[in-house]
């Protein structure tokens, strides 16, 4: 691993340690074990089994878009892509670590760079598609909660969704209008120049790998239509298990304020904001956003125990079964080479 990368693995356990310190500084840490302690497990339960849900369905997902290039991949082994790519994303900045994990995990079980790489290239578009869809509406459902933070925080959310949003739509223009993302280029450049002069080089070969890929994607998937409709609406699934971790918490914790649909919404919103933080797993970021969205549904004697139960379920737990899986994933011996149902790119 390079050394890069090695460092912003080792920065993971020192953020997330000064990310607690700072939360629980002059917390009651006597009301706070109370208070994980009268937690019912059974709804803690209901939700590790949602988020079991969220991965099961994305190897679901890995499953259906590595056939549409004509690979076809036992279940088990796309199930431990999902970990694989969830568990170095959570510990590399902006989740840069989770698809070249997930492409080398490929490629030891017998699949070729180029579909392997298309495939992740798919799902991750459905998956940014369908999160940015579920953080606006999210968004429109929890306007006036998130209009009642102090000192205009609100806007920070609002430019989270809107900037997620706005490349959405420009990747949907850029992949109907083949010329767009081009001739855009050209009027960018000379901005580029002055602004990076030692980078616009590598900028503009990075953009063209990406356009490529791009453009390779969307002439495989011609008459992959069922397909491709159901990666978004697995999706849809996904997102709707994963954000509902906060409900079950509140029920876990008898807090009077649960109520499904606005904790979706609520969780939507703040799962879009934090995502694209140059952060391991955006720690720090889900859990101030959580102490500072949810205090409608906890009464603040619980809204700190509340955010370690949702994180800890949500994320850390599933971050340990990621490396287990991962570990496990990449001691055992690659299995046999993978048949190609058909010559990729066929149409």
């Amino acid at each position: 691993m390079a050394k890069p990368r090695l460092g912003w693995m080792l920065l993971f356990p020192a953020l997330v340690l000064v990310t607690f310190w700072l939360l629980l500084r002059g917390q009651d840490l006597g009301q706070l074990r109370a208070v994980l302690g009268q937690a019912d497990p059974r709804w803690l339960c209901a939700g590790a089994a949602a988020m079991a849900v969220y991965f099961g369905l994305e190897g679901r997902n890995l499953r259906t878009a590595l056939a549409v290039f004509g690979v076809d991949a036992p279940y088990r082994d796309c199930l431990s892509y999902a970990f694989t790519g969830f568990f170095f994303s959570s510990v590399t900045p902006s989740a840069t670590g989770g698809q070249p994990m997930q492409l080398l995990a490929m490629h030891r079980r017998g699949i070729d760079p180029a579909p392997g790489a298309l495939a992740l290239l798919t799902e991750f578009f459905s998956f940014q598609i369908v999160a940015v869809l579920y953080g606006s509406v999210g968004l429109l459902l929890a306007w006036g909660r998130l209009g009642t933070l102090p000192g205009g925080l609100w806007l920070f959310f609002l430019l989270g969704v809107l900037l997620d949003l706005t490349v959405l739509l420009a990747l949907a223009l850029a992949v109907s209008s083949p010329g767009l993302a081009p001739a855009l280029w050209r009027r960018l450049r000379p901005l580029v120049r002055r602004i990076a002069p030692r980078r616009c080089g590598r900028i503009e070969d990075w953009g063209r790998a990406q356009w490529r890929d791009l453009r390779r994607c969307v002439s495989c998937y011609r008459g992959h239509g069922r397909r491709l409709a159901s990666l978004l609406v697995t999706d849809v699934l996904r997102f709707t298990a994963y954000h509902s971790v906060p409900f079950w918490v509140a029920l876990a914790l008898g807090a009077d304020g649960a109520a499904l649909v606005p904790m979706l919404a609520v969780q939507a919103v703040l799962f879009v904001s934090v995502a694209s933080l140059p952060l391991p797993g955006a720690v720090g970021a889900s859990e101030g956003g959580f102490l500072l969205l949810y205090t409608a549904f906890f009464p603040q004697e619980l809204l700190s125990g509340a955010m370690l139960l949702s994180r800890g379920v949500s994320f850390y737990l599933f971050l340990l079964i990621g490396a287990l899986v991962t570990g496990a994933a990449f001691l055992s011996s690659p299995a046999a080479h993978l048949s190609l149902q058909r010559p990729l790119g066929e149409r």
